[in-house]
Order: structure tokens, then C-alpha cells, then sequence
């Protein structure tokens, strides 16, 4: 079972640029060590496009396609994830959604509801 993993990042409005620069280059780095050590893939790092930046919007996305359950695990327990969360727990506020993808489409797999099963 394939798990997509999203986290959109809000900065406070105390965060440097400097601040933001080292938060994108430890995600950037995480995501090479996701896809080498625990075959993620589609890892994208990107930041909120300026032209459609509105206050209160998140400034950030994290998304990636992990493998199994227990490669997202092995993720949250690694020294990489761990570095990524020193520095943002002080900078910014995040929100996490893991879906399942659904067999073969790249697509989130969506719940039936009690009427179509």
C-alpha cells in the first residue's frame, strides 16, 4: 500500500528568509535520503507561488509517495526527520495528511460511503 504524505508549512511572521532558505535545504536533503534509503518517490519540496500568496495561506508544501506504512514509520523515526523538525518547530506551524493511493492511478484512494457498498 502506497501512503501519500503532504505537510504544509506556515512561517511566523518573526521567520527570517534565512530561516526559510535552511528549512527548504533540509527538506531538499531529507527527500534525497527519502528516495535512496527508502525508495519514496515524486518528493517535491515547493513554495507558495508570490503572485497567489495571500495573508494566513500556508507559505510551503512537503509531498512524496512512500513505498509501505513501514517506510513512512521508518521515516519519522530517522535522524533526517528529526533534523527537519529542530528547526521548523521554531519557526513555523506545519499540517500532515497521509492518504492511501489507490493501485496504479498516482491517485488518493477515496473511502465508499455505506450506500455504495
Amino acid at each position: 500500500m502506497k501512503i501519500r504524505h503532504t505537510v504544509i508549512f506556515t512561517f511566523y511572521d518573526t521567520t527570517t528568509k534565512a530561516q526559510i532558505d535552511e528549512v527548504v535545504s533540509r527538506l531538499s536533503s531529507m527527500g534525497e535520503y527519502l528516495q535512496r534509503e527508502l525508495g519514496v518517490t515524486g518528493w517535491t519540496v515547493a513554495r507558495h507561488l508570490p503572485e497567489t500568496f495571500k495573508a494566513r495561506r500556508a507559505h510551503l508544501l512537503e509531498d512524496g509517495i512512500f513505498p509501505s506504512l513501514e517506510a513512512l514509520a521508518a521515516f519519522a523515526d530517522s535522524e533526517e526527520h528529526k533534523r527537519v523538525l529542530e528547526l521548523t518547530a521554531q519557526v513555523c506551524d506545519w499540517m500532515t495528511v497521509d492518504t492511501i493511493i489507490s493501485e496504479g492511478s498516482g491517485q488518493a484512494a477515496t473511502a465508499k460511503t455505506q450506500d455504495e457498498s
